[in-house]
């Protein structure tokens, strides 16, 4: 029992915390990000090792102005995914505007399933309410949380809006399931996460070797779906628009390597054009190949 009290307790403070009026909440998050960066310093070894090794070209000093920059990101979007637990409909489709969902709903018209790879830049909570303006059935794939207590907190807001989260090692289950019943699906992934360090995939990534998944590129070829790029850009603070580019309508035309390293080369693309909507905190490198010198 005492050791569920933690988790309740939080979740009851995030409660609390989404009804803060967004002034409010980035008044907050002023305060947040000046303790994250100066007083409690919340990785910023790995920060700054993480910018250096992506942009040796950049001097320290405009390295450090991304870094600044990146823990007001950091403060403002753990804020405004807590924030997100209150938040209607209408006011996610005001701060995260969807430029295209036309584009999506055109494999719709033709039953078609599609592939939708995201990353971790910007916002990507508050991409919640695509069921609203897409027609596909939603799959949200996820890596579960350890704690049973906030994973089923955050799946719950996450699912508000028709939406069904869906674990990595589900996903095929699912996709083969909907296949079978004739189910049109938009399959979503933050295809730039970590994988395991026995990944066979390794490719060049911000100036550094770095292991992708290859697993949204086998489900594409396997069930024959279009594969859409998400990118995201921040227009003002709270602010977000969000728009689809086609990365293949014919999966089976592009081995497994090639549809990967098309995602990896858009991904780069967006982060270099804004570094500091990056997750720069997350220990992206913490496998080498090997051979090589550990990075963290």
């Amino acid at each position: 029992m005492i050791s569920r009290i933690g988790p309740y307790t939080v979740v009851a403070l995030f409660r609390i915390v989404s009804l803060i009026p967004f002034p409010g909440l980035y008044l907050f998050s002023d305060i947040l990000g000046f303790f994250l960066y100066h007083v409690i310093r919340y990785r910023r070894h790995v920060v700054e090792i993480n910018l250096q090794n992506a942009f040796p070209e950049i001097c320290r000093k405009k390295r450090n102005a991304i870094a600044r920059k990146f823990y007001r990101h950091l403060s403002d979007i753990t804020l405004e995914t807590i924030k997100t637990g209150a938040m209607t409909a209408e006011d996610l489709e005001r701060r995260m505007i969807i430029r295209n969902p036309d584009l999506p709903d055109s494999y719709f018209k033709l039953h078609q399933s599609v592939i939708v790879m995201a990353t971790h830049y910007g916002n990507w909570e508050w991409l919640l309410h695509l069921p609203r303006s897409i027609k596909h059935h939603h799959f949200f794939v996820y890596k579960p949380l350890h704690n049973l207590q906030f994973d089923r907190y955050l799946n719950g807001i996450r699912e508000r809006f028709g939406g069904e989260t869906v674990s990595m090692s589900l996903i095929l289950k699912k996709l083969i399931d909907a296949n079978r019943k004739s189910i049109p699906v938009l399959t979503w992934l933050a295809a730039d996460q970590a994988p395991p360090w026995n990944h066979p995939f390794w490719t060049t990534f911000l100036n550094q070797p770095t292991l992708f998944f290859n697993g949204p590129a086998k489900l594409a070829r396997r069930f024959g779906c279009p594969v859409l790029f998400q990118q995201v850009r921040r227009i003002k603070r709270g602010y977000y628009e969000t728009w689809f580019e086609v990365l293949t309508e014919n999966p089976e035309n592009m081995s497994v390597e090639e549809l990967t390293l098309a995602y990896v080369k858009k991904t780069e693309k967006m982060i270099r054009e804004e570094p500091s909507s990056y997750l720069w905190s997350h220990k992206r490198w913490k496998y080498k190949k090997p051979g090589d010198k550990p990075v963290y």
